[in-house]
């Protein structure tokens, strides 16, 4: 069978040997330049250490980068919605309303970060209060899931600890999340730098 372009279609070994092929390269890159990602890791890390000291701070920054991003995408939605031929009247009209939504409540969290921060807050910690039930009765119901209901403890309590703190947490708690975020990443970055140097300063650990 061929494929629209006339190429015939890779087999499961070819595909493998290309997915090697696409890591080796991939691997070559971060070693090439292990430096940049060790940089990069280390400023999102003192971004992330710096960030617990100013909670207020960056819940606030990130509630309104995050109004920025809904308002930039709500009228790309809405070009998308005119311009696009493939659409019929009503699949327009809902790519509208929802571009709408998108502006409104961008320009909201742009005007009302600390509302805006309330609300989100609430729905963190509901969203983590059913999502660490659900995973408490899920991993209860199998085999071995003795650390799915861990989990989901963990999310239950989290939930629990962020809504009977709602609305005086609202300030600190996005905060958190998103400078744990940053040293987390950071952490990562560091991690696969200096192993990405090893590697390139000894062949032998190659795969």
């Amino acid at each position: 069978m061929r494929m629209e372009n006339g190429e015939e279609p890779l087999t499961a070994e070819e595909y493998g040997r290309y997915r090697e092929e696409m890591a080796r390269r991939k691997l070559e890159g971060i070693m090439a330049h292990w430096q940049w990602y060790l940089l990069l890791g280390v400023v999102l890390l003192i971004l992330g250490m710096v960030g617990l000291g100013i909670l207020p701070f960056v819940t606030l920054a990130s509630i309104s980068v995050f109004g920025v991003f809904l308002m930039i995408g709500g009228f790309v939605t809405i070009g998308i919605s005119i311009f696009a031929g493939n659409q019929s009247g009503v699949q327009r009209m809902m790519g509208i309303l929802l571009a709408i939504l998108y502006i409104i409540a961008g320009f909201t969290m742009l005007e009302e970060p600390l509302l805006s921060a309330r609300v989100l807050t609430f729905i963190l910690g509901g969203a983590y209060f059913v999502f660490g039930i659900v995973k408490v009765l899920a991993g209860s119901r199998v085999q071995n899931g003795g650390l799915v209901v861990f989990s989901g403890a963990v999310d239950f309590l989290i939930g629990v600890m962020i809504l009977a703190n709602w609305p005086e947490w609202s300030p600190w708690i996005i905060g958190i999340f998103v400078s744990i975020e940053l040293i987390v990443a950071g952490l990562s970055f560091i991690a696969l730098s200096l192993g990405a140097r090893s590697m390139k300063n000894n062949p032998e650990l190659r795969v």
